[in-house]
């Protein structure tokens, strides 16, 4: 490229910059796709830091930093579906993915493999989960040699609920698996992210009870941590004019229609983004989140029911 060519391309990017102020400038880039290519931007999931995940993951560093515990300190996070778990789950990754204190993320749902909890941790940790390996040598050893060597200080457990919704042995068997993995053998700290009727079968075991913290996830509440996480969310998605944030009534219709649901909130401002790029309006609009359910239908998903997102978990830990 010449000196001509790359000043051109400089002032450009200026202009650009200028232009979309109102946009995170992360997202610049976005704007010199077609309106087809942006619209569809619109629909890809991106983290956006808000307090109360930030107080969940200081929770988690602070008991990754408690050495010489003879028992590591554990945590059981339980919300409803669609309040965030997989998604904290995996901007945990993300943080982790530069520490040099490891963590070993699996997931208890149904897997190609068809692995049971240990299996799933024993692959993650690199070792042969076949049952001849099982047989021919300890595992204890080995185990204890990589958690060492490679400074693995925690595991982190998503859709734990499955894990107990299983025979009562494979469920004792797992309860029990939970415990060792804390215990002074291992010393790993166990996040453990699941719907609120996990802390009941958790209970059935006393000693595992008593060392997990209970962090429970809740619904958006209208006010300032709601309307700065709606304002995060729309400053990255790339759209030519800025969204009107005095509208308190796009707000409150937000809210309404999302009934304090992550999940529904995000899909909603990403159809919004499409439609508001699809009709040229380029910003969303109380018109847009009106007429929300239809624009969901026609991207193929809908809101997300309450179910039991309000659940009182201090009844079931109780």
């Amino acid at each position: 490229m010449s000196q001509y060519e790359q000043i051109t391309v400089d002032q450009a990017e200026q202009k650009k910059a200028g232009q979309y102020q109102h946009v995170h400038s992360s997202r610049h880039h976005l704007f010199g796709l077609s309106d087809l290519e942006r619209a569809e931007a619109c629909q890809f999931d991106f983290w956006v830091p808000h307090p109360s995940a930030e107080r969940l993951f200081k929770k988690i560093d602070l008991m990754m930093s408690m050495n010489g515990k003879t028992v590591a300190p554990c945590l059981l996070c339980l919300g409803a579906g669609g309040l965030g778990k997989t998604s904290a789950i995996a901007a945990l990754q993300r943080r982790n993915a530069m520490s040099s204190q490891k963590i070993i993320f699996v997931t208890m749902h149904q897997n190609a493999d068809s692995y049971n909890l240990k299996e799933l941790i024993f692959d993650k940790m690199g070792l042969d989960v076949s049952r001849r390996a099982r047989q021919s040598k300890k595992i204890t050893p080995e185990l204890q040699y990589i958690i060492k060597s490679q400074n693995i200080k925690a595991i982190v457990i998503d859709e734990v609920h499955d894990a107990f919704t299983l025979s009562p042995f494979q469920r004792r068997v797992n309860l029990s698996l939970m415990k060792n993995l804390s215990g002074e053998t291992y010393g790993l700290s166990v996040f453990a992210f699941g719907v609120p009727d996990a802390a009941r079968h958790l209970r059935e075991d006393p000693q595992l009870a008593r060392r997990y913290s209970v962090h429970q996830l809740e619904s958006w509440k209208n006010g300032d941590s709601f309307r700065n996480f709606v304002f995060s969310y729309i400053h990255r998605l790339p759209l030519k004019k800025p969204t009107d944030y005095r509208d308190q009534r796009l707000l409150l219709t937000i809210m309404e229609k999302a009934l304090g649901i992550t999940d529904n909130i995000v899909k909603m401002l990403q159809a919004a983004a499409w439609a508001a790029i699809a009709d040229g309006t380029e910003r969303i609009t109380l018109d847009h989140i009106m007429n929300i359910e239809e624009i969901m239908s026609d991207l193929g998903y809908g809101l997300q029911g309450l179910d039991e997102v309000e659940v009182d978990v201090q009844k079931l830990w109780a």
